[in-house]
C-alpha cells in the first residue's frame, strides 16, 4: 500500500520536473532572441550610419557595449560627446588615442547638435583637420589665431605658412600627424627636450663668428646648420673653435599667457596648415 501511494508522488515530481524544464527552454529562448534581436538591429543600424573617417572606429569602440540608437538617440555638442567618449574609454576600451579620437570626429560631424549653419557660412584655411575630420574656422577664428602667434612670438622660432624663422621645426603641414589635442598639449605643456631631428646647435668658426641654428645633417666630418633666416651653410668640424649641441627645448609653457578660447582656435588653426613647398625647410 505505501509503494501505491509513492508511485503517484514521484510520477507527479516527474512532471513538475519536466514541466519546469520546458518554462526554462521557453525563458532561454525568449532570451536568446531578444539578445539576437538587439545585435541584429544594431548590425542593421551600424550598416546604415553614414560612411566618413571614424566609422569602423565607433562600430568597434561602441557598439560592443551599447545599441547604435541608444548612443545616437541624443545628439550632444562636440564638448559633450568628447566627454561622454573619454568616459567610456576609461571604463574599458582596446581602441587607441587615435581610434578614440576618430570617434569623437564621426559623431561631432554626423550627430552634433546644430552648429547654428557654421559649415555652410564659414571660411576654412584648409579642407582636414590633424584627426582626420574637417576643421572650418571662420574668419573671426582664423583672424584670432594669427592674432595669437604674433602677440606671443611664435614666428621668432616657427615658420607659419610662409612667415617666420627656421631654427624651430616649421607648423606646416600638421595636419594628418598631430591631432588638435596633441598641438594644444605641446603648447601648454611643451616637452623639456628637442626631438633629435630639431636639434639646435651653437658653433663658432675660426675668425670668431658665433652661429646658432637647427641641424639639418651632420657626419663625422662636417654639419649642416639652417639659421633663423633660411641661410643654410656647411660648416667642417675640425675647423670649428666651438660646437654645442642644445637639446634643451627653449620653448616655455603658454597656458598662463594665452587664454582657453584663444589656445582652441590657435590648435584648430595650426591642425587645419598644409604643407608649405619651401626648399631650404627640413
Amino acid at each position: 500500500m505505501s509503494t501505491a501511494k509513492e508511485m503517484p508522488t514521484a510520477m507527479q515530481t516527474w512532471k513538475d520536473d519536466d514541466d519546469m524544464d520546458r518554462k526554462l527552454q521557453l525563458v532561454f529562448g525568449a532570451m536568446r532572441a531578444l539578445f539576437c534581436g538587439i545585435c541584429l538591429s544594431s548590425v542593421v543600424f551600424a550598416q546604415n550610419l553614414p560612411d566618413g573617417t571614424g566609422k569602423a572606429e565607433f562600430i568597434h569602440n561602441c557598439l560592443d557595449c551599447h545599441s547604435a540608437g541608444m548612443v545616437l538617440r541624443a545628439k550632444k555638442t562636440p564638448d559633450e560627446w568628447r566627454k561622454n567618449v573619454d568616459d567610456m574609454a576609461a571604463r574599458g576600451s582596446d581602441g587607441s588615442k587615435e581610434d578614440i579620437d576618430k570617434v569623437v570626429v564621426y559623431l561631432d560631424k554626423y550627430f552634433a547638435t546644430d552648429k547654428s549653419g557654421s559649415a555652410a557660412t564659414t571660411q576654412t584655411t584648409a579642407p582636414a583637420s590633424a584627426t582626420g575630420g574637417p576643421t572650418v574656422l571662420n574668419t573671426s577664428e582664423i583672424e584670432r589665431a594669427k592674432r595669437v602667434i604674433a602677440e606671443n612670438g611664435c614666428l621668432a622660432c616657427h615658420r607659419v605658412e610662409k612667415q617666420g624663422a627656421y631654427t624651430g621645426p616649421t607648423l606646416n603641414g600638421l595636419k594628418g600627424r598631430r591631432t588638435t589635442d596633441e598641438i594644444r598639449a605641446a603648447i601648454v605643456h611643451p616637452h623639456p627636450t628637442l626631438d633629435p631631428s630639431n636639434n639646435l646647435i651653437r658653433l663658432t668658426t675660426a675668425d670668431g663668428k658665433t652661429t646658432v641654428g637647427r641641424i639639418l645633417s651632420q657626419s663625422d666630418h662636417d654639419v649642416r646648420v639652417i639659421d633663423a633666416s633660411g641661410e643654410v651653410a656647411t660648416y667642417s668640424k675640425p675647423e670649428l673653435r666651438q660646437f654645442t649641441i642644445i637639446d634643451t627645448n627653449p620653448m616655455v609653457s603658454y597656458e598662463e599667457k594665452i587664454k582657453e578660447e584663444d589656445l582652441d582656435d590657435l590648435a584648430r588653426y595650426l591642425g587645419s596648415l598644409p604643407s608649405v613647398d619651401d626648399s631650404v625647410q627640413k
